[in-house]
Formats: structure tokens, C-alpha cells, sequence
């Protein structure tokens, strides 16, 4: 079976990896790329990463960096008064260091990415959104900042205004997306934050409307009991103007899917969301075996 899944970071990674333990199973993922910065002159890839790191088994214990990683490169900034609010554990500072060098030297992101994957022995494809820059804005009560100066540097307390894609507009989707997109047989977007991990997917016009044509988009809502296990999805929403609870999520992906999975907790939200597909089961990924069981139940296993 190929199954295409739409990704952010934590949440899109679990997912994957539920998918990835599935026998005769072709996986493409599509990793958000609105989060991408550089740090200290290093190209970082948050969400990409995320997803490298979780297929691979090394992630770390919060669900983002590296299993085991110290962080003496990044304590030692603070000796030269240099910001370190960004973690950069050393193991992930050599990922970071070829990334950049490859891009420098003209690579794409989208075959750095697949050589990377390939380093860890990883067999589903990662591909990012687009190889052109397109980056997350967040607009505050201080105006426009970039995703990390709200999300990290400012702990994504501030209430979110508005959200806009620099560089959307005139970016392409990486080589293969759309016709991944196309060819699967299922369409997944992943528990991630709808508006800052899967719109910026979405903002990318070519894969915008390749998954509003697929026949079978399948959303994995990230709500538990109406609330998130972690980040500020649902305050974002609520502040963005969309409905509480899973009809915000419906909303957010409108004219887009064509089933929406939500947990068992939030069974009471069947009979006020219209005109899709409602599917009710245990969505929490808490280890490998709870993401595979739920990877089973989407692709009918």
C-alpha cells in the first residue's frame, strides 16, 4: 500500500513512525519547512530532524534532538555572551554542519534530506515540503517574528494574531511531492498543529491542490479530551477565529478531507461535525506500539 503523510515535528514523527513498523507499506512523508532557520551560521531543520531522528529510534526524550546528547558546544556560548536558547546538542550539531555545507555548495534540501535519512538506515522517503525558502510568521501583539523568536525565544506564550508563509507564494513542491501525492492510495495529515505545522505544507499551491484532488485524505486530529498533550494548538486555533475542539480542526482542513480521526475522549464531537467521515479510537501515540496499532487502523489493518 502507499501512504502519503503530511508532517510537523513530535506529533507527525510518532505518526510516521506507526506507518514505517507496517509490513509492505510504501511511506513518503512531507515535512513542514515554515520552522527552518539558521542558528550560529547552521541551516536547522527542526521538523525534518524530528521525523529523521524518530524513524532512525534516536530521538530524544522530550520527542525532538538526539537520544543521549550532551550539550557542552551549546553551554560553552554563553561564555562568549552568545545566544544559546536554540538547543544544539553536539551529536545533532553534525547533522546541522552537513546540512549546511551541502546547501552551500548547491544541493537541495530535499536530496540532503534524503541522504541524511539514508545515513540512519531509515527505508521511507522524508522529502520537505519544497526545496524554496518559505517561512512561518507570526504576528503578535509586537508585530510580524519568525516562528522560532515566538515558539522558542518568547516559550509560544504570546497570543497569535495572524500567521502568514513568506515565500509561498512563488515556492514549488520539493521534486516528487505532488506526484507522491497522487499516486497514494491514502493521504495522511499527521496529529500536528494545523495551523503552524501543516498550513505552511499546505501554502505550497502544487501540493494545496494535489490533496484537495486525492479521492482518500485522512486527518489524525491532535486533540486528546479537546485539548493538546503538547504545544499551543488549540489556543492557536482558538485565537485564529477557528471553532473549539474538533470542529476547529475539521475547519482548519476544509474542503480538504474526507475523514477525521478523533480520540475516543472526545466521542460527544460525532454528532455536531458535517460532511466527513467521523472515526472514534484511541489516537494517543504514547510508545511504538500504540502509534502501529493506530497506523493499522488507518490504512484498514
Amino acid at each position: 500500500m502507499t501512504v502519503v503523510q503530511l508532517s510537523g515535528g513530535v506529533g507527525g514523527a510518532r505518526m510516521a513512525r506507526g506507518l514505517a513498523a507496517l509490513d509492505e507499506l510504501d511511506l513518503t512523508v512531507i515535512v513542514n519547512v515554515g520552522d527552518d532557520a539558521a542558528n550560529h551560521g547552521l541551516a536547522i531543520s527542526p521538523d525534518l530532524d524530528t521525523v529523521v531522528y524518530t524513524l532512525a529510534g534516536l530521538e530524544g526524550p522530550h520527542g525532538w534532538g538526539r537520544a543521549g546528547d550532551t550539550f557542552a558546544m551549546n553551554d560553552e556560548l554563553a561564555r562568549f555572551e552568545l545566544d544559546n536558547t536554540f538547543k544544539l546538542g553536539d551529536r545533532d550539531v553534525a547533522l546541522k554542519i552537513y546540512r549546511t555545507q551541502a546547501l552551500a555548495g548547491g544541493a537541495k534540501l530535499s536530496a540532503v534530506t534524503g541522504t541524511v535519512a539514508g545515513s540512519f538506515g531509515i527505508e521511507a522517503r522524508i522529502v520537505p515540503a519544497t526545496d524554496d525558502p518559505l517561512h512561518t510568521m507570526v504576528r503578535i501583539a509586537d508585530g510580524w517574528v519568525t516562528f522560532q523568536e515566538y515558539f522558542v525565544a518568547r516559550g509560544h506564550q504570546d497570543e497569535v494574531l495572524e500567521l502568514r508563509f513568506d515565500g509561498a507564494d512563488s515556492a514549488k513542491a520539493a521534486p516528487g511531492v505532488v506526484e507522491a501525492i497522487a499516486s497514494a492510495e491514502l493521504v495522511i495529515i499527521a496529529p500536528s498543529n494545523p495551523p503552524l505545522s501543516i498550513w505552511p505544507i499546505l501554502a505550497v499551491g502544487e501540493i494545496r491542490d494535489a490533496v484537495e484532488a486525492h479521492p482518500a485524505v485522512t486527518a489524525v486530529s491532535p486533540l486528546i479530551g479537546g485539548k493538546t498533550v503538547k504545544g499551543p494548538a488549540g489556543e492557536v486555533m482558538a485565537a485564529l477565529g477557528l471553532p473549539p475542539g474538533n470542529q476547529g480542526v475539521a475547519d482548519a482542513y476544509a474542503g480538504l478531507i474526507d475523514r477525521l480521526v478523533i480520540d475516543s475522549s472526545d466521542s460527544d464531537d460525532v454528532d455536531s461535525i458535517e460532511d466527513i467521515e467521523i472515526i472514534v479510537t484511541d489516537t494517543l501515540i504514547e510508545d511504538p506500539a500504540a502509534g502501529a496499532r493506530l497506523a493499522a487502523e488507518l490504512v484498514g489493518r
